[in-house]
């Protein structure tokens, strides 16, 4: 079977060669990023690619080696919503061009869209996946929203690619192997270059398997809501939000049905870890809104085990047989409670671990996060921001599948489709 060759821009610690190269004859050729502890773990995870400390908006795509295909993850804090502020959109905050003083990778961040197109103009890859979360769809002043993104794609379909927006959870992504423990919205601009004279497969590599009562199990359809930001004809959103899983048939198709690939959170987290007494810590006045969560959850799920989300927002609690909420860079906020005890106060409670957020991404256990921090709570961080700023490899995996098949012409099995 033909290699098809990847390069990885904006790399982070590499979670999507880690999923890319899940998909037989699959080689991430060269990847780059400005961190130097994203660098190093690439590296250390990654031999085989040459990896590159640098601004990418300021290297010559020629200095770069050709490859078929391209992975792009973008600056994305400029679109996002942090700490319940909605980012400008005319500007960065602590991104590329940030004047605030910042550490070094927030203010080198990820570099900027108009990498993909400047790289793309010059290499003409064949297939180009770019990975952003889901509010880089309106990239634009607040006037004309979404005008700076349309235009982006315009630039691309100058140099000869369509187009397709996918958007996509980690936890539903199982066309090639599991989805991840974690749930996770992002937005995948998938671009195909019209020489190769076919389109990728999108309904087989990107529909997830449900069980219809009537129908049994079926790849599900993908139904958006109708809402000022976004309708049937103009998909865009995260899950529930926006969209919701639908069985195919028309005679149930207004049933909403989860994908049966979701993983439960419980099965990565290590009882030999059980974690302090609630009672002995967490009764605190200084915890008191932890307390009342874990009160909360520890009534409503009948004291089975659960996640207490610790971060503001609308986040509470979730059941652990689901799979955990969305971990960001910015910190540890998912409190698990387990134990069988009437009492709250007797059972205990524990933070769920780097290590464990890092499977729930779905990166193996071996994977090694290295950390460059001269102080260890400062490393902790870095290793936390990694995670929470990865792709998950088995969302890049489905995609790289995709991607072979497009490229090479040559049908691969899916992993996840059985009935």
């Amino acid at each position: 079977m033909p290699y098809v060759t990847w390069s990885d821009q904006f790399g982070g610690g590499g979670g999507a060669a880690s999923g890319l190269e899940q998909v037989p004859d699959t080689v991430v050729v060269q990847a780059g990023n400005h961190a130097k502890h994203c660098v190093a773990t690439y590296r250390a995870n990654h031999p085989g690619t040459r990896v590159h400390l640098a601004d990418l908006s300021q290297v010559v795509p020629a200095a770069w080696p050709r490859t078929h295909a391209l992975w792009s993850s973008p600056e994305c804090t400029w679109h996002t919503v942090a700490q319940g502020k909605r980012r400008a959109q005319g500007e960065f905050v602590d991104g590329l061009f940030s004047s605030t003083g910042a550490d070094e990778t927030a203010i080198r961040s990820r570099a900027t869209m108009h990498c993909v197109p400047r790289f793309a103009e010059h290499h003409q890859y064949l297939f180009i996946v770019v990975e952003n979360v889901v509010e880089a769809r309106w990239w634009g002043p607040e006037h004309n929203r979404g005008a700076a993104f349309d235009a982006w794609l315009g630039q691309l379909r100058a140099w000869g690619y369509r187009h397709r927006l996918v958007f996509q959870n980690s936890a539903h992504a199982a066309a090639y192997g599991p989805a991840a423990h974690t749930s996770r919205d992002r937005m995948y601009v998938v671009l195909w270059h019209e020489s190769v004279g076919r389109t990728p497969n999108f309904d087989k590599w990107l529909r997830p398997v449900v069980d219809c009562v009537r129908h049994g199990r079926v790849q599900a359809l993908q139904a958006f809501k109708l809402t000022d930001s976004c309708s049937p004809s103009r998909p865009w959103g995260k899950y529930l939000s926006q969209y919701t899983w639908r069985c195919p048939h028309r005679t149930c198709a207004t049933v909403a049905l989860e994908p049966a690939a979701l993983r439960p959170v419980s099965e990565i987290l290590d009882p030999a870890n059980p974690g302090p007494l609630i009672g002995d810590r967490y009764l605190a006045p200084r915890r008191e809104r932890t307390w009342q969560k874990i009160q909360d959850g520890h009534h409503i799920y009948g004291g089975a085990p659960f996640i207490a989300e610790l971060r503001g927002g609308g986040s509470t609690h979730r059941a652990a047989s689901r799979p955990l909420s969305t971990l960001t860079a910015g910190g540890n906020h998912h409190l698990w409670v387990h134990g069988d005890a009437a009492d709250v106060r007797d059972r205990h409670a524990r933070l769920v671990t780097i290590g464990e957020r890092k499977v729930a991404m779905s990166f193996p256990s071996s994977y090694e996060l290295v950390a460059t921090a001269d102080k260890a709570s400062d490393r902790d961080k870095q290793r936390i921001s990694m995670i929470g700023m990865a792709v998950t490899p088995n969302v890049a995996r489905d995609l790289g599948a995709m991607a072979h098949e497009f490229i090479t012409g040559q049908d691969l099995e899916p992993l996840g489709l059985a009935a």
